[in-house]
């Protein structure tokens, strides 16, 4: 059974020309020390098949506090640093979603 104050947040990003692997770089650090957080249950990064460069992040916490948590360490910050060099846009598009099922 799932538990309904889990918070799930997907988020997209997409390298600036030349920066994919700069940007790379920097989600695959940020996804073990984000793993080590008590309140992270999933953290997984994909790439876009067919858009190369084209990341997504699914990221499950349990619950708000952990999100709030997470927004303050010192890895996310490096991330965010990493989001305004090398991806478009400068950041990430976060959607935050409710769990229904498991």
């Amino acid at each position: 059974m799932h538990d309904p104050g889990q918070v799930v947040l997907v988020a997209e990003v997409t390298a600036l020309r030349g920066k994919c692997e700069q940007l790379r770089r920097a989600l695959d650090e940020l996804i073990p020390q984000s793993l080590a957080e008590g309140g992270v249950i999933t953290f997984r990064l994909h790439e876009d098949r067919h858009e190369p460069g084209h990341f997504t992040l699914y990221e499950r916490f349990r619950n708000q506090h952990s999100v709030d948590w997470h927004v303050q360490t010192d890895h996310f910050a490096l991330a965010l640093e990493a989001f305004t060099e090398f991806a478009q846009g400068g950041a990430p598009k976060i959607t935050y979603y409710r769990m229904l099922t498991d």
